[in-house]
């Protein structure tokens, strides 16, 4: 699989504090793959590269309001435990009062690459799926490809995956730049990796990923 420089965009799935910052309350059920993958360091890596070498990124973010806990249905296991344990929890749509430095912010060390006119935060996404303004704000920029990383690799960011397949765009997901749990049946990790190899148009290490992208913005050039 080959990208361009100009049809290419990093999405990032999940970068707050709850899923990727010690006493996180998503983090203490993915703080060994954290660790062992690396994941905040290679996230910064892709960041980085991003910047450098011009590529648009897109973070979709996950949080719960007020008015999530007067639904009727069950959301599904994973995320009525994460609304009822207050994971990426927010007090209002209408305002941010409560969001600097809380479990739905963004990590202190991710702010300086993010917080830039090439970079889009679109609207929450809720359960696993981007239930939100993605696809159309990637056809925005004429986005053809999409490089992908997050800490919850076999829910919502492989649910955004599926759904950006569907919605027509290319692939690339960054094995070392994510993480998962685990439950009785086995590691959500290896779900991910299985399901990706078979789905993605590609499955790339950080280390891979940056070199392509500056290959890329190099012949774009």
């Amino acid at each position: 699989m080959e990208i361009s420089g100009d049809r290419t965009a990093l999405v990032l799935v999940d970068i707050q504090n709850d899923f990727l910052t010690d006493g996180g309350k998503y983090f203490v059920m993915i703080e060994e793959l954290m660790k062992k993958n690396n994941v905040n360091a290679n996230l910064e890596t892709l960041l980085k590269a991003a910047k450098e070498h011009g590529y648009p990124v897109f973070m979709s973010p996950h949080y719960f309001f007020p008015h999530d806990h007067k639904g009727k249905t069950h959301l599904s296991p994973m995320e009525d435990l994460a609304l009822h344990g207050g994971v990426v929890a927010r007090a209002s749509p209408l305002h941010t009062d409560d969001l600097p430095g809380s479990g739905a912010d963004i990590p202190d060390r991710f702010k300086s690459y993010m917080e830039d006119e090439n970079t889009t935060v679109v609207s929450r996404h809720v359960t696993y799926a981007p239930t939100s303004d993605l696809a159309y704000l990637l056809r925005r920029r004429k986005i053809e490809t999409v490089i992908m990383a997050g800490p919850v690799a076999n829910l919502c960011l492989e649910d955004h995956m599926r759904n950006l397949i569907r919605d027509g765009f290319e692939t690339v997901m960054v094995r070392d730049a994510v993480a998962a749990a685990a439950n009785e049946e086995g590691s959500g990790l290896d779900a991910a990796m299985i399901n990706w190899r078979f789905m993605a148009g590609a499955v790339w290490t950080t280390e891979e990923t940056v070199r392509r992208m500056a290959e890329a913005a190099k012949a774009t050039a």
